[in-house]
């Protein structure tokens, strides 16, 4: 559907064809249909929390700060973000500061 000509009264990224906001309850719906188009194991979840998670331990992983972090996940503070850093091993974090490490690139 083209929203172009249409009144977007929401500020959301991800909206239905009809330009609503999706539910958490339609996003689950759909993860599990391209899980299932994905021919993913039936062991292997998906829910958004899941794939949230993933997307934050990849940035922080990549090298992004978590006050950038907290603000793309919209939390009022980076106190959230502590979970994320601590489900990293300690290589991670070897690995991170060997290749933002000021001293490695002058």
């Amino acid at each position: 559907m083209n929203f172009k000509d249409k009144i977007m009264t929401d500020s959301n990224y991800f909206l239905s064809r009809n330009g609503k906001v999706l539910t958490v309850n339609t996003i689950e719906i759909i993860l599990k249909k391209a899980g299932k188009k994905a021919k993913a194991r039936e062991l292997i979840r998906c829910p958004p929390y899941t794939i949230r998670h993933y997307y934050a331990q990849k940035q922080l992983k990549l090298g992004l700060d978590v006050y950038s972090l907290s603000w793309l996940l919209g939390h009022e503070s980076t106190h959230i973000i502590t979970r994320y850093l601590q489900s990293l091993k300690d290589e991670n974090f070897v690995e991170l500061a060997k290749s933002t490490n000021p001293l490695s690139n002058l």
